[in-house]
């Protein structure tokens, strides 16, 4: 018994995602795939699981190299979070880039969030 839907995405909605610059244009690299109704979802190597969701509410893509780091760090993926932590994560970024005027540091994210990944 799975509790997850289809994907009822289409091509449509992700590329009304790029007319709002939400997500990159798609180009011959295959930057993003619509999903083709599979009940697993089984993306090729190096790609990563994102919702459209996330995208709508201003998540865009690349993600930055911190908000990328701190995913290797701590062996996750994107589909792992919940909006409040990617908000959780953008909030240090913004205030270590726009407010401190630095980039942002692993040692001084970790002075204020404990991860648990239980």
């Amino acid at each position: 018994m799975s509790f997850w839907q289809r994907s009822d995405t289409t091509a449509v909605r992700l590329n009304g995602l790029v007319v709002k610059g939400l997500l990159c244009p798609l180009t011959a690299a295959r930057e993003w795939i619509v999903p083709s109704g599979e009940v697993e979802l089984r993306p090729p190597p190096g790609y990563v699981v994102s919702f459209v969701y996330f995208h709508e509410r201003g998540f865009a893509t690349p993600a930055h190299a911190f908000f990328r780091g701190l995913l290797h760090h701590y062996q996750v993926e994107l589909q792992h979070l919940n909006p409040n932590r990617i908000q959780n994560i953008s909030g240090f970024i913004a205030l270590c880039e726009g407010f401190l005027g630095v980039p942002p540091v692993f040692e001084l994210w970790k002075f204020f969030f404990k991860v648990s990944l239980i």
